[in-house]
């Protein structure tokens, strides 16, 4: 399934609407022909209440999914900006440390992005860290374990310094974190077996005109897979052609090569 998620999205949506209206309207029609559309008639008045209260229970299923996982999308993004934010100022404040350890920390700086923008990124489609990262971290925390307080002119750095880089530390844990939160297989489980009932209730209603129903039936398939798609989108935040992008990362990266770092 996560093929999909590498194409366009209209491509994506094409493709599973197409297979899915096929096979239904294959179904439908093997009903059709054996059970007649006055038959079926019958069944209006009740079946119409019964589908309303399933649509009822769906809408109200599929907002509360959409809105948790475009929440959750949100959160990462304010996750990866805050991280992007604390290097951004802990490579400032490297300025006001001695030569040697300036550079130092403003190396490391540079590398944890280099890395993290070009390879972390792709780790996290399968949610997990990379190794490179996790040690270029480490070695930007190990500056700050074997500095010499008494060779900082300005404690109070020091310490707003050390601040960011607990920050950075923990926002980067949380980014890691939200790379391995999906919705639990139980929910899809759920969403997708409602989909079908909502779909197949349709084959309790007869139209006179069958390709009227054949119509109907695939915009209402069309509408399903839609959403569907969409949930599947938000809950897979850094795979794909919709991914989140390092744009975060962005004003640090300018402000690097703007500093001759790079």
């Amino acid at each position: 399934m996560k093929i999909f998620l590498q194409f366009n999205f209209l491509v994506s949506i094409l493709i599973l609407t197409s297979v899915s209206i096929a096979i239904i309207l294959v179904i439908l029609k093997l009903i059709r022909k054996k059970v007649p559309s006055e038959l079926l008639k019958e069944n209006h008045e009740v079946a119409g209440f019964i589908y309303n209260a399933i649509c009822i229970i769906y809408a109200v299923l599929i907002a509360f999914v959409v809105y948790a996982t475009w929440n959750s999308l949100k959160e990462t993004n304010v996750i990866i900006e805050q991280e992007a934010n604390h290097l951004l100022d802990l490579y400032y404040e490297a300025s006001a440390f001695p030569d040697t350890v300036r550079n130092e920390i403003e190396t490391s700086i540079k590398d944890y992005v280099m890395i993290v923008t070009k390879e972390e990124w792709e780790s996290m489609a399968d949610g997990k860290r990379n190794m490179k990262a996790a040690n270029t971290f480490g070695k930007l925390n190990k500056i700050f374990l074997i500095l010499e307080i008494s060779k900082m002119p300005d404690n109070s750095v020091l310490n707003e310094s050390l601040n960011n880089l607990n920050k950075i530390g923990e926002f980067r844990r949380l980014r890691l974190l939200k790379s391995r939160e999906n919705i639990p297989e139980i929910i899809w489980i759920v969403l997708i077996i409602c989909s079908l009932i909502m779909v197949v209730f349709t084959f309790f209603f007869g139209a006179k005109n069958l390709k009227h129903q054949y119509l109907m039936t695939a915009i209402l398939i069309f509408v399903s897979v839609l959403v569907l798609y969409l949930i599947y989108v938000l809950d897979h935040p850094f795979i794909g052609l919709y991914r989140i992008s390092t744009d975060s990362f962005e004003p640090i990266l300018s402000y690097i090569r703007d500093s001759g770092g790079s």
